[in-house]
């Protein structure tokens, strides 16, 4: 293949690490080292076993050539390839690290500090700082953010296992500094609630395991086992089919007390402009004293805006505090 080329030796060590997140939600972080004939690829993420949440690491360690390829390979590691740049238009073979596949890595289109192009096929898109260093990368789902060098960032699975301190006893959830959260969005469809509260009831009766599973890796939620994302994602897929667009929130939820953890639920456009909140997972009532949003987003678009404001939480730029 012609056109990207290998990568250049480097004659020190250098690091970058990325906030993982998946349809806006903070999963894991990745670190990326590069020493003289060494790359080293570690991947911090959310890991869930039998419907409890955990993290797992994994690391991997490539020789490279003094072109900067797999040593015995003509391909050169996927991340490193897209790490200084912006990489030329045309075609390197690359090597997903933590899978080790092989294949055409293509860049087909470069505006200034910008490029788009396919990873084995997959569209992608990358934005550069004025360093050349990568600093966002659009996957399909997937979205890798850069932090900056020594910048204190909780690690996302602790989002879930321990979640964010909440200040006060009593009163409505609340961001400090606040966060506007849209009523509605484009292209909502009005419904009725008793027709809305039917499909949220049908959604929970079809996952017998309540918990993190599969189906929240999954567009449209399918599958038996699932937490809050499958019951939003398997509610928004069902009322498409029946020509209504409704909205998914990404939020938090604090129970009896606790800290706020991420959640996520659906919002229901009605007629006259109002909005029903519905959460399928438990069917509980979506409450300013339990339930606070932290953005807004259409199931199958980008969830952008959820994961840069996801990411603020991760760098303790906001705090969760009652309103009495």
């Amino acid at each position: 293949m012609t056109g990207g080329g290998s990568v250049a030796p480097q004659a020190e060590e250098d690091s970058a690490s990325y906030l993982f997140a998946w349809r806006g939600v903070p999963v894991g972080k990745v670190t990326l080292t590069r020493a003289p004939g060494r790359f080293t690829y570690t991947s911090l993420h959310l890991h869930t076993r039998e419907g409890q949440v955990g993290a797992l690491t994994r690391e991997v360690k490539l020789t490279l050539d003094a072109k900067g390829q797999v040593e015995g390979s003509a391909s050169v590691p996927q991340a490193l390839w897209l790490l200084r740049g912006p990489p030329r238009p045309g075609c390197v073979t690359g090597r997903e690290e933590l899978t080790g596949r092989e294949g055409a890595h293509c860049v087909t289109a470069v505006r200034g500090r910008e490029v788009e192009g396919s990873l084995l096929g997959t569209p992608f898109q990358a934005w550069y700082g004025a360093s050349g260093r990568l600093e966002v990368l659009e996957v399909g789902d997937s979205r890798f953010t850069a932090t900056a060098p020594g910048e204190r960032l909780r690690p996302p699975p602790e989002l879930f296992s321990e979640g964010i301190p909440v200040e006060g006893e009593r009163g409505a959830l609340a961001f400090q500094p606040p966060w506007p959260v849209p009523r509605l969005l484009p292209g909502m469809t009005p419904w009725a609630p008793p027709e809305a509260r039917k499909l949220a009831e049908r959604v929970h009766a079809a996952f017998p395991q309540k918990g993190p599973g599969a189906a929240d890796w999954r567009e449209g939620g399918e599958g038996k086992a699932g937490g809050c994302l499958a019951h939003a994602l398997r509610f928004a897929a069902e009322a498409s089919a029946l020509g209504q667009r409704v909205a998914l929130v990404h939020g938090l939820l604090v129970v009896e007390g606790g800290p706020g953890r991420p959640h996520a639920w659906v919002r229901v456009a009605l007629a006259g402009g109002g909005a029903l909140e519905l959460d399928p997972t438990s069917l509980d009532p979506v409450r300013p004293e339990t339930h606070l949003p932290l953005a807004l987003v259409d199931p199958r678009g980008s969830s952008r805006e959820a994961g840069e404001r996801w990411l603020d939480l991760l760098r303790g730029k906001r705090r969760i505090v009652r309103r009495p």
